[in-house]
């Protein structure tokens, strides 16, 4: 569709400068125009943090990120955490959530103590995110996992290239889109809400679980979290 979108906006508009994709989702279609600047928004935070890996405009170290999955690809993880406690055996086997959850908090650490800033702090949540769901034990979303099924494909994390030079100007929101675009302008604005009523965060409710990483307490057979209970709402 890429293609198609970026053929239209040739055709049909003039001095586009700044694009708002205000139902981002993955960014695929913000990804088309890098060469404007961007506004992106997505109500999940898994979705938005993906946008800051790849929109952002903050520099970022590299060395440090690349270095950084090096380690995270070779760690042996033994110890229990809040993935392998609460998924073990279900969208991921035991070994992986372990994993998972080691790497996820170590991220948080770093962030925390000023290790990484907020860019590379998405860029590693990005690569985790990325390879989990790739190995997920699923038939597309986090509403249920296949029972019985072998784990044959394990975590593996890829390093994130975002484009170079970026506009400067270039801003990501988690926000509700209905109050957002009160108080943001675009030349063009590109519009894909949901296709129903249902809030996609039932769906990837396990992705969104690992990207806010509060840590709570989650509930029947696919493992959701309570949303009323929730410090940020999802």
């Amino acid at each position: 569709m890429l293609p198609f979108i970026k053929s239209v906006v040739k055709s049909e508009c003039n001095n586009i400068h700044s694009v708002a994709d205000i139902f981002a989702g993955t960014g695929a279609v913000s990804s088309a125009f890098t060469d404007k600047q961007i506004i992106t928004n997505d109500i999940l935070y898994s979705n938005y943090i993906c946008h800051v890996a790849w929109f952002s405009p903050m520099k970022y170290d590299k060395k440090k990120i690349q270095a950084l999955i090096i380690y995270y690809n070779s760690v042996n993880v033994i110890a229990d955490n809040y993935v392998s406690e609460n998924f073990a055996d279900t969208f991921f086997s035991l070994e992986d959530c372990r994993k998972i959850g080691f790497i996820r908090e170590d991220i948080e650490k770093k962030f925390i103590s000023r290790e990484i800033n907020e860019r590379e702090r998405a860029l590693l949540i990005t690569s985790l995110l990325y390879g989990a769901d790739k190995i997920a034990n699923t038939c597309g979303h986090y509403d249920a996992y296949r029972k019985g099924a072998v784990f044959e494909r394990h975590l593996q994390l890829f390093v994130p290239v975002p484009e170079n030079n970026l506009n400067t100007n270039n801003i990501c929101y988690n926000e509700d889109t209905n109050e957002l675009v009160r108080s943001i302008k675009a030349d063009l604005v590109y519009i894909d809400p949901p296709y129903n009523s249902r809030q996609y965060c039932d769906a990837y409710h396990l992705l969104e679980n690992i990207a806010r990483w509060e840590k709570p307490e989650v509930f029947g057979v696919a493992r959701k979290p309570d949303r009323k209970k929730l410090k940020s709402k999802y």
